[in-house]
């Protein structure tokens, strides 16, 4: 009986030598950035993470006016309330609301805030996975993150305006009736980003600059 030879790169062929050693020096490589990149974001996360957080919020009321058109953003601020930095904003209705069959007068002051924390996950996320990512010589890594700057804005948009508009709905439905459910697409997002979903964003938003990038590399625009 005759046997087949094994086609190349079929299920008989061997594994390259070297192989598990590469993929070994290739996961300690990245721990290793991740030791050394970590605790450096960290630090300046908490030394200038308030003055990276106010050169957003113009943003954050850009998004907040678009995603409650019946308010007006009458502040949106850093504050320090109990032993950590939340942003904070208050909102005015512009016009008389109707909610659940009670109704809201106009010029209401409604009040909400969130974890400034939230606003540093995105950056932290992206420049740690630019950093830490293997096989990238230091250019590739600025790259990386110029290439990731789009993705960081939309994360800035869908998370904190979101998280604050998903609170004065919130708040407004439980004024006007306890017993009712705050039924709104931005109550449901926040609920998601709030379960891992913040998380899991970063990591996709990471990817998704990986994966643009390997394609500009690709064909030549990198």
């Amino acid at each position: 009986m005759t046997r087949g030879r094994p086609e190349p790169g079929g299920a008989a062929a061997a594994a390259p030598p070297g192989a598990p050693r590469l993929q070994r020096s290739a996961v300690a490589g990245i721990g290793l950035r991740l030791v050394l990149v970590v605790p450096l974001l960290v630090w300046l996360a908490q030394t200038w993470g308030p003055h990276y957080v106010q050169a957003w919020l113009p943003w954050y009321r850009a998004v907040l006016e678009l995603a409650l058109p019946a308010y007006d953003v009458s502040s949106l601020e850093l504050v320090w309330q109990r032993g950590q930095w939340r942003i904070a904003a208050t909102f005015v209705s512009e016009r008389l609301l109707v909610v659940h069959g009670r109704l809201l007068p106009t010029g209401a002051s409604v009040s909400a805030s969130t974890l400034m924390s939230h606003a540093l996950l995105h950056p932290l996320v992206l420049v740690a996975a630019a950093l830490a990512w293997p096989g990238l010589r230091w250019r590739a890594r600025l790259e990386r993150l110029l290439l990731s700057l789009p993705l960081l804005l939309l994360l800035a948009t869908l998370d904190v305006p979101l998280a604050l508009a998903s609170s004065v709905v919130d708040l407004v439905s439980w004024m006007a009736s306890p017993a009712a459910d705050a039924a709104s697409w931005r109550v449901d997002w926040v609920r998601v980003l709030d379960g891992g979903g913040r998380v899991a964003l970063c990591i996709a938003a990471a990817f998704g600059a990986a994966g643009l990038h390997a394609w500009l590399r690709r064909n030549g625009l990198a």
